[in-house]
């Protein structure tokens, strides 16, 4: 759903941690701090780095990257030629934002700009990070189809904040190890808290590839298990950069878990196979990365604060 509000000044440090949420989130290979900022990155500074290595004079790089700066977006894991190749791919691509008439180009390179433009010119960075060439304007478009598209997740015994009666369900798939997710646990709590049974907020497991996100998965469908699931997930959480195994035996006892059980469950193929069915439909609802959050199975892509997501989702009661 559309988010038209843009960072109010009264929430401006709020505002900017959702912004690098929504751009960055963590993903496999994501190794950044959850609250470290995305740095600005210019497309000529690439193109110099890269010539001076060369021995040419700045401007005249390999690649003829044009100067051009996108505030906040990382582009660190971009050579000269695909930051070059990524301007030319945004100045050939219609701005997505509502009544706008100029470039996705011109669109990124404002301070403030839409979020399906953010989530185009990202989705373009990714691809092109990833080897994709041309294939990346194809990649934005299939993303920007799957955004469309509502989603049937299998919500039975899983793990609901609220009311599993209610209208409007949001799910979201999140790694324990990833600290956009701790970020993310706060805010959808904030949330709850504002609107009780009146949305129901359901947990799926998308661990990353580590070990510990996956033992933290696993450990947490185990205290579901026992009725323990969001006091366990709280837990790690608060503890994210300490979690290790040698904790989770200090944690099941805090939580007054049957320890032995516990163990048992931890390691059974029924909690293996929950995870893994919760990671095979998110990948299948194109999730690449986490949190990503769901709304009656439409995928939100608006600012990560309680307030949007409130309206998103009282938004969508009153569709219904």
């Amino acid at each position: 759903m559309k988010q038209n509000e843009r960072f109010k000044k009264s929430a401006l440090v709020l505002a900017m941690v959702a912004m690098v949420v929504a751009l960055l989130g963590c993903d496999s290979g994501s190794k950044e701090d959850a609250q470290a900022e995305a740095p600005v990155v210019s497309a000529e500074g690439a193109a110099s780095d890269e010539g001076a290595a060369k021995g040419e004079a700045p401007g005249q790089g390999g690649a003829g990257a044009p100067s051009v700066e996108y505030p906040g977006v990382d582009l660190s894991k971009l050579g000269a030629a695909e930051r070059a190749r990524l301007t030319e791919m945004a100045e050939g691509e219609l701005c997505p934002c509502p009544d706008s008439t100029e470039s996705l180009n011109a669109c990124m390179q404002k301070e403030e700009r839409c979020e399906e433009a953010e989530t185009a010119f990202t989705t373009m960075v990714t691809a092109l990070a990833e080897g994709a060439g041309e294939d990346a304007q194809q990649r934005v478009a299939e993303q920007q189809k799957n955004e469309d598209r509502v989603h049937n997740f299998v919500l039975e015994g899983v793990p609901v904040k609220g009311s599993a009666e209610a209208d409007v369900k949001i799910v979201e798939f999140a790694d324990f190890q990833c600290g956009y997710c701790r970020m993310a646990a706060g805010v959808l709590s904030a949330v709850h808290e504002q609107l009780g049974d009146d949305v129901g907020i359901y947990f799926k497991q998308f661990p990353l590839g580590s070990p510990l996100s996956d033992l933290a998965a696993r450990a947490t469908n185990a205290a579901h298990k026992q009725g323990r699931f969001w006091q366990m997930h709280d837990l790690i959480f608060a503890n994210q950069q300490q979690f290790n195994p040698q904790r989770l035996e200090a944690y099941a006892r805090q939580l007054g878990l049957n320890y032995e059980r516990f163990q048992e469950d931890l390691k059974s193929q029924e909690i293996g196979a929950l995870v893994a069915r919760d990671r095979q439909e998110g990948m299948a609802a194109g999730v690449q990365g986490t949190p990503s959050l769901f709304i009656n199975g439409k995928r939100y892509t608006g600012q990560l604060t309680p307030q949007a997501i409130v309206a998103a989702v009282k938004a969508e009661a009153a569709a219904e």
